[in-house]
């Protein structure tokens, strides 16, 4: 009986001892490997920029580099009187360019030139009536420059851009100036320039001028 009762006692569970684990090392951090950025070559001042210092008064320090003196140069015309002296130099330096183009391209060219140059500029639109080829037509223009060409007779060269509508899926219609055109100041019967410049998605505003040119130029057919 006491025999039977024995074989049902459980033995109590040996315990284990835990195995003893090896002593962590510590691990040093990746040493990074540190590039040294190379020295950008010394650039001394141009003798341009020296010239317009010794025009301005200013000092060049030794060792200054080139685009200290730069720095020098745009800094001090925020000083009225440096100002002045810098708009005078500027204005005598394009008296004198303009002197050269006179006489070797003549009066007439060159204030033909000056003419369409104050027109040129993307802030400005024009009604135009011109003609290319056999072909007159109208448009609402955007003059970017107008040049002198030609060898042994000159000419006045006139670049600009007519208007392209795009009509994007999902998007509202706008204008943009990209279809490039030139022409000489010969091809071109009338410009009026608009008060204000046409905004991209102002298209009854270019609808409107367009209208303006097809009725300009029936004046000329």
């Amino acid at each position: 009986m006491f025999g039977f009762l024995n074989f049902f006692k459980r033995k109590p569970a040996e315990t284990v001892a835990p195995s003893e684990e090896p002593p962590t090392k510590s691990i040093d951090p990746p040493k990074i490997m540190e590039i040294s950025q190379p020295e950008k070559p010394f650039k001394p001042p141009s003798k341009k920029q020296l010239e317009e210092c010794e025009r301005l008064g200013l000092e060049v320090k030794p060792n200054m580099s080139s685009r200290e003196v730069w720095q020098l140069i745009k800094d001090v015309q925020k000083d009225p009187k440096y100002k002045k002296l810098y708009d005078e130099y500027i204005a005598e330096q394009n008296a004198i360019c303009e002197a050269e183009e006179r006489e070797e391209f003549g009066d007439a060219v060159v204030d033909e030139q000056k003419k369409w140059q104050k027109l040129c500029s993307t802030r400005l639109h024009h009604v135009v009536v011109f003609k290319k080829g056999k072909t007159l037509d109208a448009d609402i223009l955007e003059f970017e420059s107008a040049n002198i060409e030609g060898e042994n007779e000159y000419y006045v060269k006139i670049e600009g851009y007519r208007p392209k509508i795009y009509n994007p899926h999902g998007e509202d219609p706008h204008i943009e100036w990209i279809r490039e055109i030139s022409f000489r100041p010969e091809q071109i019967f009338e410009v009026i320039t608009l008060p204000n410049q046409i905004d991209i998605y102002a298209i009854d505003d270019y609808k409107n001028a367009l209208k303006k040119a097809k009725e300009l130029k029936e004046k000329y057919q």
